[in-house]
């Protein structure tokens, strides 16, 4: 850590947890309510970046999943009418077929479920890694900063703007502002 007389201090750390509770820690002794900062933390960005991937990659097999869900259960529906139309007509051996078939798209639906819900799971994690990267952007700012960090990562993610959320990793400001 250093300190020049125009009231600029750096700390120096590969860790930006470490780097935030300095600077809050810092705050408080110093009792200053509002403090702007920049950060540079590349290996933190580069493990950011594989998360975002990850979420991306995640949600599209979320998406997939969804589709698929969505056949199996409109084809469970026409078989569902196949098996009454064939009840009704008292035909045993295609009402058994029908069935057979429902309950093979049955357990189909079972796996794919399993496998969203998995799936799921694994997204959430990612979800709370953007999060926990929220925040600890947000813990080298103190006042206004801070909370502004918070709003314009969220709506840079919203926006799928994802050299904007650097941009605000970095600086506490998107590159409008």
């Amino acid at each position: 850590m250093s300190s020049q007389q125009t009231g600029l201090i750096t700390i120096r750390t590969d860790d930006m947890e470490t780097a935030g509770e300095m600077v809050q820690d810092l705050c408080s002794f110093l009792q200053v309510s509002e403090l702007e900062s920049s950060a540079n933390f590349p290996s933190e960005m580069e493990k950011f970046q594989q998360v975002l991937t990850r979420v991306d990659e995640y949600n599209a097999v979320r998406m997939k999943l969804t589709a698929e869900m969505a056949d199996s259960a409109n084809l469970v529906k026409a078989l569902i009418v196949k098996a009454e139309d064939y009840r009704m007509l008292s035909d045993m051996q295609h009402l058994k077929k029908v069935f057979s078939g429902l309950q093979q798209t049955n357990s189909d639906l079972i796996a794919e479920y399993n496998k969203r819900a998995n799936n799921h799971q694994q997204l959430l994690s990612q979800l709370k890694e953007v999060n926990m990267m929220i925040q600890k952007a947000a813990k080298l700012r103190m006042g206004n900063a801070k909370g502004r960090v918070v709003a314009a990562c969220r709506q840079a993610i919203k926006q799928n703007n994802i050299m904007g959320l650097f941009q605000i990793i970095r600086t506490g400001h998107d590159a409008s502002g």
